[in-house]
């Protein structure tokens, strides 16, 4: 899900959950929203396409609020090579 998706979702209320990831080198955020048939979950990506990876969870806070989304869950899992739950 690119940026201006996210931005009409979260303008129509439709954002569910939003969640940070450890990915390697940085995190990255999978968004859920309604749907007509329920709940949807997607990434959020690059505009050239790929997962668009932060480098600090201050960035992912930042890149949100733009979009009037102020908060967002942590999910720490595999950051010390533990299993996501």
């Amino acid at each position: 899900m690119q940026l201006p998706k996210l931005k009409i979702l979260a303008e129509a209320g439709a954002v569910r959950r939003v969640e940070a990831m450890p990915d390697g080198n940085g995190w990255t955020v999978q968004i859920t929203y309604a749907t007509r048939s329920g709940t949807q979950r997607e990434a959020l990506e690059r505009q050239r396409g790929g997962a668009r990876v932060f480098a600090t969870l201050d960035a992912v806070a930042r890149c949100l609020a733009v979009l009037g989304l102020s908060a967002f869950r942590v999910n720490s899992a595999g950051l010390s090579g533990e299993a996501s739950p």
